[in-house]
């Protein structure tokens, strides 16, 4: 796996850009989103979402920072299955941001939610190429 560190150390530097992406989203839209959620019932869901969703994406980061000095099957194994959680939780954010849009959102927040939607997508396609690279290596591997 030592030969694979070049291309973990480029997925770490993605998977890095993806989470300043993410925070990004999560200060600005994701927060409006927040704060919006108590209005159609959902406060303590997208709160403990949110929260999900930096305390993953911190361990993932920290997995693949590992796997640059450590790399390992089991290590890899457990940051694959942490990227698919993350995937899952921004599926469920757009299930949310769904539910908030047929609760009446989108007569005063559309734009908030077509672009947190845009935003969802993005990620997720991006999420999507840093699984590909997981795959690669553990082919490698």
């Amino acid at each position: 796996m030592s030969s694979s560190v070049g291309a973990i150390e480029v997925m770490a530097a993605d998977f890095t850009g993806l989470r300043r992406v993410l925070d990004a989203v999560g200060a600005k839209e994701l927060e409006s989103f927040h704060s919006l959620s108590g209005q159609y019932g959902m406060f303590e869901d997208v709160d403990l979402l949110k929260q999900r969703l930096d305390a993953l994406s911190a361990e993932i980061a920290s997995g693949l920072q590992a796997m640059t000095t450590v790399a390992g099957a089991s290590q890899l194994q457990a940051v694959t299955r942490n990227v698919d959680l993350l995937d899952t939780l921004l599926e469920q954010l757009s299930r949310y941001v769904t539910v908030a849009d047929l609760r009446g959102a989108a007569l005063t927040s559309g734009d908030l939610l077509q672009k947190l939607q845009g935003w969802i997508r993005t990620l997720r396609d991006w999420l999507g190429g840093v699984k590909r690279q997981l795959g690669t290596i553990q082919a490698e591997g």
